[in-house]
């Protein structure tokens, strides 16, 4: 049993581990190139979007937004966009 529940943890550790979020507003919004770029804490950010990318609707210039993310191949693939404060 315990091997099992390892191995269960193996697999589902790293997915909920991966993701992660960031708070800014929106600086521009290139969906062209699949691209967002925010004004953060850290300075500017460039993200990419997918098209399983939720709430692309909220990305418009100057709209504050959090951002859920995840890292792949190198880059940082959003999931979803919401509005925020």
């Amino acid at each position: 049993m315990k091997k099992v529940a390892l191995f269960l943890m193996a697999i589902v550790l790293p997915a909920v581990v991966a993701a992660a979020e960031i708070k800014g507003t929106i600086l521009k919004a290139d969906m062209a190139h699949n691209r967002i770029v925010l004004k953060t804490e850290r300075g500017e950010e460039t993200l990419e979007t997918t098209k399983a990318t939720k709430g692309v609707e909220y990305a418009n210039e100057g709209a504050k937004v959090v951002v859920t993310f995840s890292k792949k191949d190198g880059e940082r693939k959003i999931s979803e966009i919401v509005p925020g404060n």
